[in-house]
């Protein structure tokens, strides 16, 4: 069964995991992982379908629909969200992208997500709490096309806030750039917190769900590039005690070591 997913994922690497001469990155794998998961466990319910986008319930323009909002300020609205499964219950939540043009009627999407990819690299990112900040912060839009309104291009702003959370979110720090010198690892150690409290801003309108969070797993990667070195990960045992996953050796490992190592992946569980 997991040869079958591993054949899937790189189909031109031969069979079995004792053959396999490369190294695939641990986010790539596990978001794919996560998607054929997700896909017989939808088929499995009896909603099943053949192509990926049958996984993914869309509102097409003409499904699109008005808001209004603060101020009386509306918008254009359009929603996408995963058909329900048992692994999008615990993993899935959606992101709500807002972009606003002078002129023009706010256009705002609604998108499902199970991981939260966070930019570390400009220097101002420190700590998690920087990146998720940084993540959400409005950013401009060279040469917009808007649907109606003001004729031809203009600048826009764009903003991402968190729409509903998921039970447990999956944290991607991007420690890999790559460009035409190929890829480059950032080293810098990033810190982040035993317990996360999500900032309001973050969040699209104000909700009633926890935004308290506690660490229960890492992914870190010891090497240069993904396509070399070592991956391990740290997950918490129902005891407390947290346990490290090296390969086929699980041995204890420090609070201080787990939160002090450069992770790659973290696991955040609602309180």
């Amino acid at each position: 069964m997991f040869d079958t997913v591993l054949r899937n994922f790189t189909p031109d690497v031969p069979a079995g995991t004792a053959s396999r001469p490369r190294q695939e990155d641990a986010q790539e794998f596990l978001s794919f992982a996560m998607d054929r998961m997700h896909d017989e466990l939808v088929k499995l319910n009896g909603n099943g379908s053949n192509s990926k986008e049958g996984m993914i319930v869309s509102s097409n323009d003409d499904d699109a629909w008005e808001t209004v909002g603060k101020k009386n300020k509306s918008a254009i609205m359009r929603s996408q969200s995963f058909v329900p499964s048992e692994l999008t219950a615990i993993f899935g939540g959606q992101l709500q992208s807002c972009v606003k043009a002078t002129g023009n009627k706010a256009s705002v999407t609604v998108q499902p997500f199970r991981l939260i990819h966070l930019d570390i690299f400009p220097d101002a990112v420190q700590k998690l709490d920087d990146a998720l900040r940084l993540f959400a912060a409005p950013e401009s839009l060279e040469g917009y096309r808007t649907a109606a309104g003001k004729a031809g291009l203009v600048t826009a702003r764009k903003s991402v806030k968190i729409h509903s959370l998921s039970k447990i979110m999956i944290l991607h720090l991007k420690r890999f750039s790559y460009g035409s010198h190929g890829c480059t690892k950032l080293f810098k150690p990033i810190h982040f917190p035993l317990e996360l409290v999500l900032s309001r801003d973050l969040l699209s309108s104000p909700s009633s769900e926890s935004r308290r969070y506690e660490l229960v797993a890492t992914i870190t990667h010891l090497g240069a590039n993904p396509s070399r070195g070592h991956y391990t990960a740290d997950a918490k045992s129902a005891s407390g005690q947290w346990l490290r996953f090296d390969d086929d050796n699980v041995t204890p490992v420090s609070l201080n070591k787990v939160l002090h190592d450069q992770a790659y992946v973290l696991f955040y569980k609602q309180l």
